[in-house]
């Protein structure tokens, strides 16, 4: 057992946070860089191949709800590190299945398995560590989530290149299967750790936790922010495409590197709440995505750069602080956590259909004028979100 301090025992559990992060999204988007690849080899249109993704989607939306059943009655840690393996498994039968029926389901599937992990990270994490270290530790989970969704995305198309499209699949299941397990052993370790320690008088509960106005609004954030971000990177792929750029997919695909942005914001959101309170942390990170959209309007590839930039350090901060803070506002964690996932998915899937609505009807700036629309009211929600919550 550790002799160090138990203040300083909290960092093994942000890193084992942050890689469980990286590990769940590296394998729900390993094959989005890849549908151009999948799309010739079974002879299917690009709606069709973008089943690929959507499907993942669809799983992991019909799978939060029976899975925070099931972790609350027989342990987070159990469902997270069981969901984490079926999950890596599954993405073998992606990578390796010959049907086009074996490989969209196996997606869904892999979102059903998967969506036990999204739900008791940060439950389960933040129970290894003191009441004042959680935010840090979601924070830090949400912030592997922004590495490993970028990550996952540059490793598979990097080895397709060489390869092909299973062998790039293939590469992000073993990184999923390394980072997955180190992140489970290092939680896990000190989980056990604060178990067998001499029980300590519960917590007082949240004074917010009986205001359903608080949790309704916090899901509305991870809705209304999601809505803001995804379709905005959804069409700059297509406009890319276009004059005055006409890029190919190789240069478009690295727009995906301006995530890094929200990595950073991310993990700084845990000391941003602790010094802002939940509203005005979400408040700045709504203000930074709007001027994030406003700046890619001009036909400039800086300009544009630099606002994704923008978009993805403002969205990653609000909804680390929105996923941060659900769990200690609701009567039963897990639960609040499916909630919350359920809407920040079905944001997911609001966007890419407005927005690419947006692009076939007006291009660029109605696309703009849509996401900042969503800009303006994931700002507005968050005035039901009392001033201090989430303030040291």
């Amino acid at each position: 057992m550790s002799t160090a301090p138990a203040a300083d025992r909290w960092r093994g559990v942000q890193t084992g946070a942050m890689l469980i992060g990286v590990a769940v999204m590296a394998a729900i988007y390993a094959p989005q860089p890849l549908l151009a690849e999948i799309a010739d080899r079974f002879g299917r249109t690009a709606f069709e191949a973008n089943l690929v993704v959507s499907m993942t989607t669809l799983g992991i939306a019909l799978g939060v709800f029976p899975a925070s059943f099931i972790a609350t009655r027989v342990g987070r840690g159990r469902v997270l590190a069981v969901s984490l393996a079926g999950g890596a498994a599954l993405t073998v039968v992606t990578a390796l299945g010959d049907g086009w029926a074996l490989l969209v389901a196996s997606r869904v599937a892999v979102g059903l398995v998967m969506s036990g992990v999204l739900v008791s990270a940060i439950v389960w994490a933040g129970g290894a560590v003191a009441g004042h270290r959680r935010a840090r530790v979601a924070t830090a989970y949400v912030s592997g989530t922004t590495a490993g969704g970028m990550l996952g995305r540059l490793l598979a198309g990097f080895v397709t290149e060489f390869t092909d499209w299973r062998a790039g699949i293939l590469a992000v299941d073993v990184a999923v299967i390394a980072g997955g397990a180190i992140g489970v052993a290092l939680v896990g370790m000190r989980a056990r750790q604060k178990s067998a320690a001499p029980t300590a008088k519960p917590a007082d509960p949240s004074p917010y936790a009986a205001r359903r106005i608080v949790r309704v609004s916090l899901f509305a954030v991870g809705f209304f922010a999601m809505c803001a971000f995804i379709g905005v990177f959804n069409a700059t792929a297509f406009r890319m495409l276009e004059p005055p750029f006409s890029y190919g997919v190789a240069v478009t695909s690295m727009l995906f590197l301006a995530y890094i942005s929200g990595t950073f914001t991310s993990m700084r959101a845990g000391v941003i709440l602790e010094r802002l309170g939940a509203r005005r942390a979400i408040l700045v990170g709504s203000a930074l995505m709007i001027a994030g959209q406003l700046l890619t309007l001009p036909d400039s590839i800086v300009a544009i750069v630099a606002g994704l930039l923008l978009l993805a350090a403002g969205f990653f901060l609000a909804h680390a602080v929105a996923s941060a803070v659900v769990p200690a506002v609701s009567p039963k964690p897990v639960v609040g956590s499916a909630w919350y996932t359920l809407t920040y998915y079905a944001g997911s899937s609001v966007s890419a259909l407005a927005l690419g609505w947006g692009w076939d009807e007006g291009r660029w700036p109605l696309v703009i004028a849509m996401a900042a629309a969503f800009g303006v009211l994931t700002a507005a929600v968050a005035f039901g979100i009392p001033a201090r919550l989430g303030r040291r």
